[in-house]
């Protein structure tokens, strides 16, 4: 099972960035409240196609670790073999995260230094951010995330939702 994962710090704020809107001109503060924070944990399955995510408030080694767990939970007759960049949590550069993903029999692939593109994931938060941050004026965390979730459990019953991996040829076949 080949599996990419990446995380995406989220601001909770009115971004109005494609909203449409009646008044004549939309004024933004410059400095805008924020509403909250929080990181949303994303793996892309690519035999598969579909999305798994969590979110956490924290973004290190022992919420990266929890993630990989819960990997293990999700897939545990596969060899599975994880894409990541180089993240300070992530094996690489965590001793933790290695430790943790050994004990799980998780394998780690590191992707270079400056290559988004490189992970499919990048595509998955590019349409968050496009569909729902972009658009929000959520007052909270809980709505943005259940926004998100919403749109990636719909993302995940099209037919179309495989990612095209340019240096995987089929990627998506089994």
């Amino acid at each position: 099972m080949l599996l990419f994962f990446d995380v995406k710090p989220v601001t909770v704020k009115a971004y109005g960035g494609r909203r449409f809107t009646s008044a004549k001109r939309l004024i933004l503060e410059r400095r805008q409240k924020t509403r909250g924070r929080f990181y949303l944990f994303a793996l892309y399955a690519v035999q598969h196609g579909r999305v798994r995510w969590r979110y956490s408030h924290r973004k290190d080694s022992v919420r990266v670790c929890r993630f990989m767990q819960a990997v293990r939970r999700w897939y545990p007759d596969y060899p599975v073999w994880v894409v990541l960049d180089q993240d300070p949590a992530h094996p690489r550069k965590s001793l933790e995260t290695r430790r943790v993903m050994r004990a799980l029999q998780l394998h780690w692939i590191s992707l270079p230094k400056a290559s988004p593109d490189d992970n499919p994931v990048e595509t998955t938060f590019s349409d968050v951010q496009l569909m729902i941050l972009d658009n929000s004026n959520d007052l909270d965390e809980r709505a943005t995330q259940r926004r998100i979730s919403q749109h990636l459990r719909q993302r995940n019953r099209r037919r179309n939702r495989f990612i095209h991996i340019a240096y995987l040829p089929d990627s998506h076949t089994g």
